[in-house]
């Protein structure tokens, strides 16, 4: 029997269970990947060959493209309903530049986001009875400087305020403004504009701007949803321990920005601002990482850098807050070819793959909106080669199994 919403969010029912996705670009169908290896233990284990996610996880919360997956999978769909999504959304969408993403205009069309979403969240509401568990969303509110962490907890403080306090229920929201704003990457889209006040006759009298929840350091939102469920005021209330709270965190293929200091400095300021703020987005990513592992014990733990490594049997809080493991790729890149140099021996990835990659596809692999059929083809299969080396019947614990799968 499926659980309800109320199942997945009430405390003392049981272990919790929290999926944690974060922003990529085109980059998320290889989240999708590994969600796709994911999803299938998960039915073998359950015998239900028509399981998804939202049956299993409790709170399942996202940033930018995470976002997107986010809603789509708390709304009940199954991980290759939203890979279809995507191998259509990502020629669709990032087919085509309207602007130069710099000086003048975003660089792609925002209508074409938001039609291309229009089919899984149509017009639900963060109060929408169809979200079948707990969905979280990050986002920027940039006119005044703040994170918003919005979920679909009914106890949270801002769900439904008194009619007489202006401010517009969080329940009533529309899931597809939310995930717009999510999304909305410096340069790639425009800024999203959303009714945040209004006086005693209904009128509008605040508005807010919202860029992507990256900008807010939520890129990686696994640090925001462990707080989420152990903080008080967010009201839900959940008790933490290796056995009492698990979390898989999901990444989009990693791939550390550089840039040649000589040429860095011969940009114009605002290109040199867009790498500085995406290298600040890759620094937030890993010290989220860094941060959980610190608190739990993986089973496989991710490399942080060269001085800490994997953080093999590090745990700062002595007995581990959580069952916590990251899922995750390097995205090797190699020398371009030049002259008759010999080509280094195989990257990991291509040992992964069992075959070599020409150069410029693997550097390809990185960039957020190379939305063309072979690119997302390719990350689509290194997300489920990636997710075969964490998922296994060891991973995710079977501690967590739910219930009626023992029986």
């Amino acid at each position: 029997m499926a659980r309800t919403l109320e199942d997945h969010l009430t405390p003392g029912n049981g272990p919790k269970r929290i999926l944690a996705l974060d922003g990529g670009g085109v980059k998320g169908v290889l989240t999708l990947g590994m969600l796709r290896v994911l999803e299938a233990e998960l039915r073998r284990r359950s015998g239900d060959k028509n399981l998804v996610l939202s049956d299993y996880y409790d709170l399942i919360g996202g940033t930018s493209t995470g976002a997107i997956i986010a809603s789509g999978l708390a709304l009940g769909y199954a991980a290759d309903e939203m890979i279809d999504m995507y191998r259509k959304m990502g020629p669709d969408v990032f087919g085509k530049s309207v602007g130069d993403g710099i000086f003048i205009q975003a660089k792609f069309d925002s209508k074409k986001l938001r039609k291309a979403l229009q089919g899984v969240l149509s017009t639900k509401s963060l109060g929408s009875a169809d979200l079948k568990t707990g969905l979280s969303i990050c986002m920027k509110r940039i006119d005044t400087g703040s994170a918003w962490v919005l979920t679909n907890h009914p106890k949270s403080k801002y769900w439904d305020p008194s009619a007489d306090s202006g401010v517009y229920p969080n329940k009533r929201y529309r899931l597809i403004d939310l995930v717009l704003a999510s999304a909305a990457a410096p340069t790639f889209f425009d800024e999203v504009v959303i009714d945040i006040e209004y006086d005693d006759r209904g009128k509008v009298i605040q508005k807010g701007f919202f860029l992507d929840g990256a900008v807010s350091g939520n890129n990686n939102p696994s640090m925001q949803l462990l707080m989420l469920a152990l903080e008080p005021n967010y009201a839900f209330g959940w008790q933490g321990g290796a056995n009492n709270l698990m979390m898989t965190s999901c990444g989009t293929g990693l791939r550390r920005p550089r840039v040649d200091g000589a040429s860095f400095q011969g940009l114009p300021p605002g290109v040199r601002g867009v790498h500085a703020l995406r290298s600040m987005i890759y620094d937030t990513q890993v010290q989220g990482v860094m941060f959980m592992q610190a608190l739990s014990n993986p089973q496989k733990g991710w490399r942080i850098n060269s001085e800490i490594g994997e953080m093999d049997g590090v745990c700062i809080t002595g007995q581990p807050l959580l069952d916590y493991q990251r899922l995750d790729i390097l995205l090797d890149q190699k020398p371009k070819p030049r002259g008759r140099i010999a080509q280094p021996a195989s990257t990991a990835l291509e040992t992964l793959l069992n075959r070599a990659l020409p150069w410029d596809t693997m550097e390809a692999l990185d960039q957020l909106a190379n939305g063309k059929p072979d690119n997302m083809t390719l990350l689509l299969e290194i997300g489920e080669c990636a997710g075969r080396t964490f998922v296994s019947e060891t991973y995710p614990n079977p501690i967590f199994d739910l219930p009626e799968w023992r029986r």
